[in-house]
């Protein structure tokens, strides 16, 4: 007899079993974000596989898959993001991990998934290697320096604790930086709206076709992705122009002293883009913030002008991982330049 199983939770009825080996093994879990993240996705609940010790009668590991849809070339994709990965400590070997996720990859079909993406630690990482997952590309973790203390007591040099050469400093970074000689021939207008109103439908209709794989991005995906989400103070900052149109948002929340961006959305021009930095880095620094953060994986175009508004690339061993049966329908997939990924499409 095998001393592992693995089985297809319900993730209703099987809530106690999954939340109690998440709750021993991950930060941050608690009932409303589960409730939350596996029953109240607007594209259906959560599947969950559990592992089982046969010997002890107890479930040891536990793994999901959250489903998504993922425009490809404007065609919608039902995909699912892999996440919350978790194996009590006694148990944590190399069979126990394989078998579980060889179970999930095994019943894709069964799921009516076309892909599975995910972005696993450096100790799982190797594992779904192995399984035949195949690796799109690296992370860029990008940051942001506006002011000396960039983050809680920590400066970019150790001389900056004294008061007087941080003011300076600070004085230096304010003014070499690029928003602050960015000018504009545009007209618009900066709005800080509590939820996505159907204006961002109209703005996700015109702008998904400009972009090759993304995540789709309604009102109703986002109001619950960002504002009924109970893991995060999530806020939105909206760039609209004379029309009242929408050109460009950021999803962003502060912790300690950091600005952490989740997602740009924006028109597919330079002119749009520039402004959304320019302004959103203003709006930021008005409120004594030290630094904004994003993690990003994609195209060229972003990561030039988050470079040119003085984002600075700071190595990461990020890498987003993505499994197919059928990948050779489709290799365009495997571009990382045809992504648009940000922290927000991770799993939560």
């Amino acid at each position: 007899m095998t001393r592992y199983s693995m089985l297809e939770a319900d993730v209703r009825n099987n809530k106690d079993d999954i939340l109690s080996i998440l709750t021993r093994n991950l930060d941050g879990q608690s009932p409303g974000r589960y409730e939350w993240n596996y029953n109240q996705c607007p594209y259906g609940d959560a599947h969950c596989w559990l592992a089982k010790d046969e010997q002890s009668n107890t479930f040891i590991g536990t793994s999901a898959l959250f489903p998504r849809v993922i425009l490809v070339k404007g065609e919608p994709v039902y995909a699912a993001i892999a996440g919350d990965f978790a194996v009590d400590i006694q148990y944590r070997n190399l069979i126990t991990a394989l078998s579980l996720q060889k179970e999930i990859r095994s019943k894709i079909h069964d799921t009516k998934f076309k892909f599975i993406y995910l972005l696993p630690n450096k100790q799982a990482k190797g594992i779904f290697l192995r399984l035949g997952y195949k690796k799109i590309g690296r992370f860029t973790y990008f940051i942001k320096p506006l002011k000396s203390e960039y983050q809680n007591n920590k400066f970019i040099h150790s001389f900056l604790q004294f008061k007087l050469f941080a003011m300076a400093v600070d004085i230096f970074i304010k003014s070499f930086a690029k928003e602050k000689r960015y000018k504009t021939q545009l007209k618009y207008s900066i709005t800080t709206p509590e939820y996505f109103d159907d204006r961002f439908d109209v703005f996700w209709k015109n702008v998904s076709k400009h972009f090759i794989i993304i995540g789709e991005r309604t009102s109703f995906f986002l109001n619950w992705r960002y504002i009924q989400s109970p893991v995060k103070k999530y806020k939105i900052f909206c760039l609209s122009n004379e029309h009242n149109d929408i050109i460009g948002y950021i999803v962003y929340f502060l912790e300690i002293n950091k600005c952490h961006i989740m997602d740009i959305l924006f028109e597919p021009s330079t002119e749009a883009i520039s402004l959304l930095l320019a302004e959103f880095s203003r709006f930021i620094r008005m409120k004594g913030v030290g630094s904004i953060h994003v993690d990003y994986l994609g195209g060229s175009l972003l990561e030039k002008k988050l470079r040119e508004f003085n984002f600075l690339p700071i190595k990461n061993e990020v890498d987003l991982l993505f499994y197919s049966p059928d990948i050779t329908d489709n290799p365009d997939l495997l571009k990382k330049e045809n992504w648009h990924f940000f922290a927000g499409d991770n799993d939560v």
